[in-house]
């Protein structure tokens, strides 16, 4: 089944999905970087989804306001159709950083390919939505069509930790492939009944149904102390490139506290309809992304309890082998963030 835009959509989101595409060109192309300025030293960093969803709105927002130019580094945003597609073009040395999903930046490395994490976040927004009178807890999931991004991918792989909350697992139900955020728009066009959704998705899907849809269940509440994305580069590039990484970091930390300010809430909600949603949405969900601790505002969001505990997960649902698992020093480089942390003011 191929997903379409619902007609329902309303107009200023149709608006802000073409300014996506336009400003983050589809597909792995490239936007302006920070200015263009070509004196900085550059970085291609890869974003998820076409339109971007919520885990790329942090470097849109460095980059629309300045933060990037004022930390003096070049950052050019390459939007991929998934986080899957993203961390591959890290690996294979197409581009040099991506907005990743844990579990495979963790798989890659136990293959020995030299990831690590110079910057995260812990809380997970991933929540299974549901149209469908008849699926309302996660037992009665099982044999049902439910929308991930892509067998693997991040949404699979958050819907598989969430479903052995009730002893159930990915493959017990049955994958739709509705790659980025076109999953809300798939359950808003009445395509799809039951999703994984972030939590800006969701409202949006209410908004537009005009109605209250069935949370079956939340991530950070059936699996707690987990992960949801990494800033992974390759070893190597983060060595020849440090400096510039170090900026591309301090300006997404100087980023996220302009972004948590109340007074700035309106003008970071406009930048949010990148993302596809209407800006009165955006609203609504920033104030409770910053609620949840979506984004770690004091610290580099890769806390050792939580990766370990993601490694342990991804162990016990086969998806990494016990003895070429990594540990949590191989994929981690907290230096980075503790750098850039002093070059805020």
């Amino acid at each position: 089944m191929r997903p379409v835009l619902a007609a329902t959509k309303t107009a200023a989101a149709l608006t802000a999905l073409s300014a996506a595409m336009c400003a983050l060109a589809a597909c792995g192309g490239s936007s302006a970087g920070s200015a263009g300025n070509s004196s900085f030293p550059a970085i291609t960093l890869g974003s998820p989804g076409v339109p971007p969803v919520i885990s790329g709105l942090l470097p849109y927002v460095a980059q629309k306001e300045g933060f990037y130019r004022k930390y003096k580094v070049n950052v050019v945003i390459r939007s991929f159709q998934t986080g899957t597609d993203a961390t591959r073009a890290v690996a294979t040395g197409q581009i040099d950083t991506a907005i990743m999903p844990p579990a495979q930046l963790m798989e890659l490395a136990s293959t020995g390919v030299p990831l690590v994490g110079i910057q995260g976040q812990e809380v997970p927004d991933w929540l299974v939505a549901s149209t469908d009178p008849a699926v309302k807890t996660c037992a009665q999931l099982k044999g049902q069509g439910v929308s991930v991004d892509a067998v693997g991918g991040i949404r699979y792989v958050a819907l598989n930790s969430m479903l052995k909350s009730c002893g159930l697992s990915a493959q017990q139900i049955k994958p739709l492939v509705f790659p980025g955020n076109n999953a809300p728009q798939g359950m808003i066009a009445g395509q799809i009944k039951v999703g994984v959704l972030h939590l800006n998705e969701l409202i949006d899907v209410n908004t537009q149904l005009h109605k209250q849809v069935t949370v079956v269940m939340r991530a950070s509440q059936v699996s707690p102390n987990n992960m949801y994305e990494m800033y992974g580069v390759k070893k190597p590039t983060l060595a020849a490139k440090h400096t510039a990484f170090v900026r591309m970091v301090a300006a997404q930390i100087a980023a996220l506290k302009w972004m948590a300010n109340p007074a700035n809430l309106d003008k970071a909600a406009q930048l949010g309809t990148v993302v596809g949603d209407s800006q009165p949405v955006m609203k609504q969900a920033l104030q409770q992304y910053f609620h949840m601790g979506f984004w770690t505002l004091n610290g580099s969001g890769m806390p050792e309890a939580n990766i370990s505990h993601m490694i342990a997960v991804q162990i016990a649902v086969g998806n990494l082998k016990q003895s070429t698992a990594p540990a949590y020093a191989q994929i981690v480089d907290q230096s980075i963030y503790q750098q850039a942390a002093k070059l805020i003011p």
